[in-house]
């Protein structure tokens, strides 16, 4: 039996590389832009000069491929969450496939304008291969010598240019995850993002000054800005109002669902006991010259603010701090706040231990933090600014 030229797998398993069925779509699109990167890059530090002539085909050849297979991954991923219904034309026209994405005016104003970045990079190779068959053939499809009215191109200016553009197609694909995610929360409009309704928050006065002329003026540089109408404009405003986190950066803050700012400052205070400061000579301290009743006695402390707790706030309160807290620590949207507290709720009765959920609760070493995180993008700001001051 042959062995397998370039499928095999030898014992080194550092060199294994992931395909197929364990790869994915992006480690196309990232992995041609990163070969013509690295190629020029060989040509100029190692001075390459024969090569130039050979490898400057491969390399622009691979630019223009990640081009389209970017264009494409981020058509498929915005027709998988609705905001495009339907993708185009599947052919390979990486001109036709970025009009398409203009045409369709996608509702972000960074995607827009990543757009807008990448038009010279894809008008350049368009121009001389508008099929993906000038830069991987001596001749055409119609039996024609390729590239016939160029003849020179100059490596360092390739090079140059594939560094900024590799950095446009990473923003341009990361700025489409999070417009993905971002849609997912239901916070947009037909032609803003989440994105751009924060934007827009910031650019506005606080709401007890919206009868202001200053109001009027910043509503013309945003229409502007973000080019909608004043329909659009007035819907953004009514979402605006709607939402707990935009809400805040309009200066109006929403009482959490259950817990009050007294009994949250009273819940972190308890949870300090738990976490005393360290002593600097706790560190490395052998285990057989502890201090035990100092360790006892941290364990009273303990149980006493559990007790505390347990007499003060009631499972929904406990249930609230929870959903906080994992909200920051999982870097979930505020969006999600109401619906991931049900289901905790409905967990802590299913769990009929409400001491043990507490304490476990209380155990958590990062609590204060993400609590305080969770607190702030919640819109209670006076809360976090209280809870960062204890």
């Amino acid at each position: 039996m042959i062995d397998d030229p370039f499928f095999k797998l030898s014992g080194d398993s550092d060199w294994n590389a992931f395909i197929g069925r364990q790869g994915s779509f992006a480690n196309y699109a990232d992995g041609y832009i990163e070969a013509a990167l690295d190629l020029a890059n060989m040509i100029l530090s190692d001075r390459r000069y024969i090569q130039r002539d050979t490898l400057v085909l491969p390399i622009l050849y691979n630019a223009r491929h990640s081009i389209e297979l970017h264009l494409k991954l981020i058509i498929g991923e915005l027709v998988k969450v609705g905001i495009l219904h339907s993708g185009h034309i599947p052919n390979h026209d990486i001109a036709s496939h970025l009009q398409h994405l203009i045409d369709c005016r996608i509702p972000d104003l960074t995607f827009r304008s990543l757009l807008y970045d990448l038009q010279p990079y894809i008008a350049s190779l368009a121009k001389v291969d508008d099929d993906g068959q000038e830069l991987r053939y001596f001749t055409n499809r119609d039996g024609k010598r390729s590239l016939k009215d160029r003849s020179l191109v100059n490596i360092v200016v390739i090079r140059d240019s594939l560094v900024v553009l590799k950095e446009t197609l990473d923003n341009f694909k990361y700025r489409t995850a999070e417009l993905c995610e971002e849609f997912r929360t239901g916070t947009h409009t037909k032609h803003l993002s989440r994105k751009d309704l924060f934007e827009i928050a910031g650019m506005l006065p606080k709401r007890e000054q919206w009868s202001d002329p200053k109001f009027d003026e910043c509503k013309t540089i945003i229409k502007e800005q973000f080019a909608i109408g004043s329909g659009e404009f007035s819907l953004a405003l009514q979402i605006m109002q709607q939402k707990r986190q935009l809400k805040a950066v309009l200066g109006v803050e929403t009482p959490l669902a259950h817990l009050s700012d007294e009994k949250a400052i009273f819940l972190v205070k308890k949870w300090q006991l738990f976490h005393p400061p360290r002593k600097s000579d706790d560190l490395g301290m052998d285990y057989f010259r502890r201090d035990f009743d100092a360790l006892r006695r941290d364990r009273e402390h303990e149980k006493e603010a559990l007790n505390d707790i347990l007499a003060t706030l009631s499972i929904d309160e406990i249930a609230d701090a929870e959903t906080i807290f994992y909200l920051s620590r999982n870097r979930d949207f505020s969006e999600s706040y109401e619906d991931d507290l049900d289901v905790k709720k409905k967990e802590y009765r299913a769990s009929g231990d409400f001491r043990m959920e507490t304490y476990n609760l209380m155990q958590k070493t990062n609590f204060l933090e993400d609590f305080t995180s969770g607190v702030q993008k919640l819109g209670r700001l006076a809360l976090a600014a209280s809870l960062k001051n204890l």
